[in-house]
């Protein structure tokens, strides 16, 4: 968070020192063995604020918990969040998408279950979800349609999978695909190939903390990034398809 006394002036006007929360999704964002920040969105939000003269503090928090600290102001951006209506109320976005996240469902391998993009093909299925992840618009309107079984970590769900506790899971392709090989489970469980849903992912700011300018320098260090090629050399670092 911005502090009384840490302000320079620079090139960019001024210095400062900034205190961002996001969550952990690997290789996404996530916290390494020496409790510091890593992950390929995080080398992106980290190249920005270097480039606007800034430096930055990231805490890899429970997402509920980043969530009221960007709310009430203790936090002055998170980051990737969803965009909704009830979120705007206090967190100022970013108009430049940070990533697209492309969700999907997983089965147990060999599972005849299939999704055809019509509610009617899982509405009798039981399906995993982390209880604190929104999974999109398209998603929440099968909600009250399905049977939903909650976990705290979606590498919960993805063992529930694999002993056949549960019938599918909904998932961001790079964090499935990453916890998927991690857990070793790569043989036990499979996507399926019709996409839920393409979600555009931001960084947020909060408005307690009056950045507005912050967030229009952000926006356009990072539209720079792609249109240079930057920004896809950092996702491809991390082994991340690029989707501009």
């Amino acid at each position: 968070m911005l502090q009384g006394g840490s302000v320079l002036f620079g090139m960019q006007g001024f210095c400062a020192d900034f205190t961002f929360v996001t969550l952990h999704f690997p290789p996404l964002e996530y916290e390494n063995d020496k409790h510091r920040a890593e992950g390929a969105v995080v080398e992106v939000v980290r190249t920005i604020m270097g480039k606007l003269g800034h430096t930055v503090t990231i805490r890899v928090l429970p997402w509920t918990r980043a969530m009221k600290m960007v709310g009430s102001g203790k936090a002055d951006a998170i980051f990737t969040a969803y965009k909704n209506a009830e979120r705007e109320k206090f967190l100022d976005y970013s108009e430049e998408v940070l990533l697209e996240q492309e969700i999907y469902f997983y089965k147990k391998r060999g599972s005849p279950l299939d999704f055809n993009g019509h509610i009617s093909s899982i509405q009798d299925t039981r399906i995993g979800i982390v209880s604190t992840i929104s999974y999109g618009q398209v998603f929440d309107q099968y909600r009250q349609f399905i049977l939903l079984d909650k976990a705290n970590q979606l590498a919960h769900n993805f063992q529930k999978l694999a002993k056949g506790r549960i019938d599918l899971l909904p998932s961001t392709y790079y964090v499935a695909e990453h916890t998927i090989r991690h857990m070793g489970i790569e043989k036990q469980v499979e996507r399926l190939p019709k996409m839920i849903e393409s979600l555009p992912s931001y960084i947020a700011f909060s408005k307690k903390r009056d950045l507005h300018l912050l967030r229009k320098q952000f926006d356009g260090e990072l539209k720079k990034m792609k249109r240079t090629g930057e920004y896809s050399r950092l996702l491809h670092k991390h082994g991340l398809i690029n989707f501009y």
